[in-house]
């Protein structure tokens, strides 16, 4: 990936800030296909994005797999033990697998071609650590790829592999690993968003040599990254909800910024009545 953009994709993290706009629970609304697609497309049409996100950092993989999650703080959900290993469950038939997959194939009917359909799943080094470190994030890798597999044949051609800033670490050896899953985003016309939440500048090496994906970055937590992308690549930015700061205005003008999105899933942080005005604020910034 290279080259220079027109201007940044946006794409807000809202999936579950939907759910706000018909007065339900996080839980409730993302068990729910019809719901949870039906809303998803009135808000991109609302908002006038170009990334309808299906889902964003729920764990939906995990849970499929058989961690159990607290739903009882409202969103995130947080984890109630590990993630058994061998996983205990069938991705597309367990949790709510077959919900986001399901998902996934009506917002891209229903979208077509004027938005890009997209999901996330979760992180190799995520995924050991949920795993109470009974998976490397190597291994870890394996149980990435199906997933990714899955949305992808359901029609999503935006795939988020979500961390956090927990550091991998060898990242030699998690570049490998993690190949085969940007060759299978690629061989179904999709990209792959690593998107890394607070300080993104221990992933520095991995994203070096990590593959053809897009690295999301809050520029201002991740100064390291920061001075790489100015001088080139690809790159995305995932910025606090309602911030502009002038680092990330700089590596805009650039112009080889392809994805302008959100550091986290907005819900529970920005109210449902406030989302135009916080996508207005990456729209400003898109506008070279």
């Amino acid at each position: 990936m290279g080259g220079t953009v027109q201007r940044p994709l946006l794409a807000p993290l809202v999936s579950a800030v939907a759910g706000e706009m018909q007065g339900l629970p996080p839980e409730e609304f993302l068990r729910d296909t019809t719901k949870l697609s039906n809303a998803i497309r009135d808000v991109v049409r609302s908002l006038n994005v170009d990334v309808a996100v299906a889902e964003f950092g729920t764990l939906w993989d995990a849970e499929a797999m058989g961690l159990p999650l607290d739903w009882s703080s409202g969103f995130p959900p947080e984890p109630k033990g590990d993630l058994p290993v061998p996983p205990s469950g069938d991705l597309a038939n367990s949790g709510r697998g077959p919900v986001v997959i399901e998902a996934v194939r009506r917002l891209s009917a229903l979208l077509g071609d004027r938005v890009v359909v997209s999901a996330g799943v979760t992180g190799p080094v995520r995924f050991s650590r949920l795993s109470g470190g009974k998976f490397s994030p190597v291994e870890a890798a394996e149980v990435v790829l199906p997933a990714v597999r899955l949305l992808c044949e359901a029609g999503a051609r935006l795939i988020w592999v979500v961390e956090d800033e927990a550091l991998p670490e060898d990242p030699d050896a998690l570049a490998s690993a993690m190949a085969p899953v940007w060759g299978s985003i690629a061989f179904y016309g999709g990209a792959g968003a690593l998107h890394v939440t607070g300080s993104a500048d221990g992933w520095k090496e991995f994203v070096v040599q990590g593959g053809p994906h897009i690295t999301c970055f809050d520029p201002e937590r991740s100064p390291e990254l920061a001075i790489r992308f100015r001088d080139s690549g690809s790159f995305g930015l995932a910025l606090p909800p309602g911030e502009s700061p002038p680092v990330a205005r700089e590596l805009i003008l650039t112009k080889r910024c392809f994805l302008l999105t959100n550091d986290g899933e907005l819900s529970g942080r920005v109210a449902a009545r406030d989302l135009h005005t916080t996508v207005s604020v990456l729209r400003s910034m898109a506008q070279f």
